[in-house]
């Protein structure tokens, strides 16, 4: 009889203390209830020379510390919890106290396989979180069970986090977005890519027989339409010579002609590339870099010219007026020798050197102004998705016991916008007194947290 009447009273007050922790969150649920609550499991260790308990012990009593705070939280509805079950720092500590850690870790993790209480009674999906493959072998592997039998669920979620820092964390996630970024970039054709109007066969220039490797077709064309209109202009020049020509201002019309080929409408980046090609006499023409010839100088003291200084060319350069004037003279083909050249009609926007420079710096200006639109980079959203912990939303809440306010390189990303309550309890003590308080601070500073949402 005793042992039934013993029984019986166990049972009825199992059952009124459940009645009474129902009423107390009904009384919380009227205010806003957290989202997400984060423990940081701190005194176990502490807890076990406080009470004096063999090695390993206080981490035993802090896992059921840990069930009953969990049981809780989901029947408040709190739909994500995340524990700092083990640091990457902890692999520093000594190897017998690791591995007792992970021989606990593998038990309590194959226990949860087997009997699948709360997984199964409030529909919990559980993550591991962290650099998994820090971990032992055996570890890892029932970590990647525990995910694969609970991946269906999805009524509340627990992230364990093992081999894990913040710092980790967010280096991990900014390799991971710089990979992603490098893959979409080459899996683009080279017509939507943000250098789109340079083939990146340009960029791929080989120092081969032919001048430009591997360039585009396009681009070969108009290097040939080049070649041929120096050489045409060269033989040109050549004839104009024994006539007593003036040099100088044929030398003027010849670099006028060369700035409205093709090559006056590639982007800088393009005539970077195609200095170094052998293009002799036509790539110093097109860098500004001729020289005067010495039999150009004796052509000219000859007939009795003497050249100016640089100065006073570029005082003495024809204004915008006398360049129309001369296009005007263009079009009917009279040169100032008297001498005519051939395909004046190519000619008629060649020696408007003015307007094409204008041009050129418009286009050059459009196409910084271009890449700088389109120029990949790396958002925010990119950093957060690629998160161990991008499954869940930011913490609401975060416990540490212990009386401690560091955060201990945990969730440094998360808890910019929670409420961090710090109990001096050690972790094997803290209970659901504990948890009612986090709760109502959070629903005190609740308005706060809404507020900065809303400004970030």
């Amino acid at each position: 009889m005793e042992p039934q009447k013993h029984s019986l009273v166990g049972r009825l007050c199992g059952s009124s203390i459940s009645h009474m922790r129902r009423f107390l969150f009904d009384v919380l649920s009227a205010g806003p209830i957290p989202n997400h609550v984060a423990f940081i499991l701190d005194g176990n260790r502490r807890y076990a020379r406080k009470w004096k308990l063999g090695e390993g012990m206080g981490h035993r009593a802090g896992f059921l510390s840990l069930m009953s705070l969990i049981k809780y939280c989901y029947e408040l509805q709190i739909k994500y919890i995340s524990i700092y079950a083990f640091s990457i720092d902890n692999f520093k500590r000594k190897p017998h106290e690791v591995k007792c850690l992970m021989d606990l870790m593998l038990e309590k993790i194959e226990g949860m396989l087997k009997e699948k209480t709360i997984v199964e009674e409030y529909g919990v999906r559980v993550y591991f979180i962290g650099d998994l493959k820090l971990l032992d072998d055996n570890v890892r592997h029932a970590a990647e069970q525990a995910m694969k039998a609970t991946a269906k669920n999805s009524r509340s979620i627990l992230l364990i986090c093992v081999a894990y820092t913040s710092t980790d964390e967010i280096v991990h996630a900014a390799q991971e977005s710089c990979e992603q970024l490098c893959d979409e970039l080459q899996a683009l054709k080279p017509s939507e890519a943000p250098f789109g109007k340079i083939s990146d066969e340009l960029q791929a220039l080989k120092p081969s027989g032919a001048p430009f490797g591997k360039i585009s077709e396009e681009l070969h064309e108009m290097v040939h339409a080049a070649q041929e209109s120096s050489e045409q202009l060269g033989n040109e020049l050549q004839a104009l010579k024994p006539s007593g020509a003036p040099f100088g201002k044929i030398n003027e019309i010849a670099k006028e002609k060369l700035s409205g080929t093709p090559f006056g409408k590639i982007n800088e980046i393009a005539r970077e590339k195609l200095s170094g090609a052998p293009f002799g006499k036509i790539s110093e023409i097109m860098n500004g870099k001729e020289e005067e010839k010495p039999e150009e100088r004796e052509q000219g003291e000859a007939n009795g010219e003497k050249r100016e200084d640089k100065s006073e060319e570029k005082s003495k350069e024809p204004s915008e007026e006398e360049k129309h004037e001369e296009l005007g003279k263009e079009k009917q083909g009279d040169f100032p020798n008297g001498e005519k050249l051939e395909n004046a009609s190519e000619e008629k926007q060649e020696l408007s050197n003015g307007k094409l420079e204008e041009k050129s710096e418009e286009e050059q200006k459009g196409f910084v102004k271009e890449m700088k639109e389109v120029q990949p980079n790396i958002k925010l959203s990119d950093i957060e998705r690629n998160m161990y912990m991008g499954v869940a939303p930011d913490v609401d809440i975060l416990v540490r016991s212990s009386g401690e306010t560091r955060l201990s390189n945990f969730l440094l990303w998360q808890t910019w916008n929670g409420l961090l309550y710090s109990p001096k309890a050690l972790w094997p003590e803290v209970g659901l007194e504990h948890l009612v308080w986090a709760i109502l601070n959070f629903q005190r500073a609740h308005p706060l947290f809404e507020k900065r949402k809303k400004q970030f």
